[in-house]
């Protein structure tokens, strides 16, 4: 893909989901901005600032478990720093242990001492808004998937907390000037593969995993690293998982979709791609 080459993707629903929500900000007292912590920069719908103007903003770092320790405290901490942002917190959606230390976040940043606080839930497609929201209200009222365009419409919701939540479908912006910005997203599920060639942006997954979490590439698919270009790499992840085709050639659809799945699972370790 050249470098000059911008990636559109703005379907219909996303388009209209972003006219809602500006029709409801007046109604909204604080907004809370998901990303996804592995991509803390490329995971941030710049649109998105025009819904926290005038407005208390939390920032979550949803899937902080899935991301390198090393790297989510100086997310939160660049995060913080940033105008417009009143608190940062690095959040796993599935550890029932946060939820009381969200709600009092949420409590602190109460502009009026409301009673009942509606919160504006917002993001980019699959960073785990439906998964905060059900974990918020106690049971599953939101349909969850670990793939793009899961959410298709607004609905408010009501937590036991004194919380309304207003959940919104996954918002991207219509065009992404860098062509990185689009194969990362691929990479943690936020637009889907086959808007690229998988085998390609699988191997650059793998060639980054290389370049920066060789230790955990090795572990996983019990290869040795030492002295392989990245084609010879990719062969012994496909043989290391018997991955072949008839007559013993490498299956590289089956191993680039496994990649991409292992890395959106979490399975390689604990990876930030976004390094600070």
């Amino acid at each position: 893909m050249e470098k000059n080459d911008a990636i559109q993707w703005y379907p219909g629903h996303m388009a209209k989901a972003s006219r809602q929500i500006r029709e409801k900000l007046k109604l909204i007292d604080i907004v809370v901005e998901v990303l996804d912590a592995r991509l803390p920069i490329a995971s941030k719908n710049p649109d998105i600032d025009q819904y926290t103007e005038h407005k208390r903003h939390l920032v979550l770092l949803n899937k902080a478990d899935l991301a390198d320790p090393d790297q989510n405290q100086k997310w939160a901490d660049y995060l913080k720093g940033r105008d417009g942002v009143d608190e940062v917190m690095l959040y796993n959606a599935f550890d029932q242990k946060k939820k009381p230390e969200l709600v009092a976040k949420l409590r602190s940043l109460n502009p009026k001492d409301k009673k009942q606080l509606k919160c504006l839930i917002c993001g980019i497609p699959n960073v785990g808004k439906s998964t905060i929201i059900n974990s918020l209200i106690g049971k599953k009222k939101t349909q969850i998937g670990n793939k793009p365009g899961v959410t298709k419409g607004q609905q408010w919701l009501t937590a036991p907390d004194g919380l309304m939540l207003l959940d919104t479908p996954g918002i991207l912006w219509p065009k992404f000037e860098d062509p990185a910005v689009g194969v990362h997203l691929a990479w943690i599920g936020s637009i889907k593969d086959t808007i690229f060639e998988k085998e390609n942006i699988a191997a650059d997954l793998l060639k980054f995993l290389v370049e920066h979490y060789p230790q955990d590439v090795a572990a996983l698919y019990k290869i040795d690293l030492e002295d392989k270009r990245l084609p010879e790499i990719f062969d012994a992840v496909a043989k290391s998982r018997g991955l072949l085709l008839r007559g013993g050639e490498y299956d590289y659809f089956r191993t680039s979709e496994m990649l991409l799945n292992d890395f959106k699972n979490g399975k390689v370790g604990r990876i930030t791609i976004d390094q600070r």
